[in-house]
C-alpha cells in the first residue's frame, strides 16, 4: 500500500536534485555457474547510501542474498540460518550511478562498482571480490515525510517534505570466491528488485 501511494504522489509532485539519499530494495536473485547448487534462488536485500551531484550518484551499499528456507527463523524467514545444503551470501560494495531523465519525474539509470562477498551455510568460509552493475527506472518527486510511517499522510498538505522515489532495478553481479584448501567458485548472480529511496534532495 505504501509503495502504491508513494508512486501515485510522485507522479504529480516536483522533483529536485543533489544531496544525500538512502535507499532499500527487495527482490529475487538467481545464482549461475558454480553458485547454482550452493546458493540457487535467493531473496535479494539491498541498502544504499550516498550523494547525488547533477546526473551522478556515488555511495556505499550492503546487502544479502538469503536462502528462502531457514532454520530457527522468526515467522519462517526473519533471521535464522539457511537450511542444510543452502547458503546465504553477504555483500559490501560501492556504486556509481548515472541518471538520464525521460520526463520531469521519470528517470532511467545505469550503475556499477566493486563488490566484496562472504558466504554462510554451504558457502561458509568462502569469500572474495567481484563486480556488479545494473539498470533501472525510477519515479521521483517531493512527498510528505510522514507518509513513510502512515501511507495516507503522503496526500496531506502539511508536514516536512523529502525527495523520494520508487524504482525497479535489474542487476548482474559476478564474484570469484575462494576458501582455504577448497576449489574456487566463479559465481554470477542475476537479480530483479523493487525499492524506495528518500533523502534531502536527489
Amino acid at each position: 500500500m505504501r509503495l502504491a501511494a508513494l508512486a501515485l504522489v510522485l507522479a504529480t509532485s516536483p522533483a529536485y536534485a543533489d544531496g544525500f539519499y538512502y535507499s532499500q530494495s527487495y527482490g529475487i536473485s538467481s545464482a549461475r555457474g558454480d553458485g547454482a547448487a550452493p546458493l540457487g534462488e535467493s531473496l535479494q536485500l539491498r541498502i544504499a547510501f550516498g550523494w547525488r551531484v547533477g546526473a551522478f550518484t556515488f555511495g556505499p551499499l550492503l546487502g544479502a542474498n538469503m536462502a528462502v528456507e531457514r532454520d530457527n527463523a522468526y515467522f519462517g524467514f526473519v533471521g535464522g540460518d539457511p537450511v542444510m545444503g543452502d547458503s546465504d551470501l553477504k555483500m559490501y560494495g560501492f556504486d556509481a550511478r548515472y541518471h538520464g531523465a525521460i520526463t520531469d519525474h521519470l528517470v532511467m539509470y545505469v550503475r556499477g562498482g566493486p563488490r566484496y562477498a562472504s558466504g554462510l551455510g554451504d558457502l561458509d568460509g568462502y569469500s572474495g571480490f567481484g563486480i556488479g552493475g545494473g539498470t533501472g527506472v525510477q519515479l521521483t518527486g517531493r512527498v510528505r515525510a510522514l507518509g513513510f510511517l502512515f501511507a495516507p499522510a503522503f496526500f496531506l498538505k502539511k508536514g516536512p517534505l523529502v525527495t523520494a522515489s520508487v524504482f525497479l532495478d535489474e542487476s548482474v553481479e559476478w564474484y570469484q570466491l575462494s576458501k582455504s584448501n577448497m576449489p574456487g567458485l566463479s559465481m554470477p548472480l542475476v537479480g530483479t528488485a523493487v525499492g524506495i529511496a528518500a533523502g534531502s534532495h536527489f
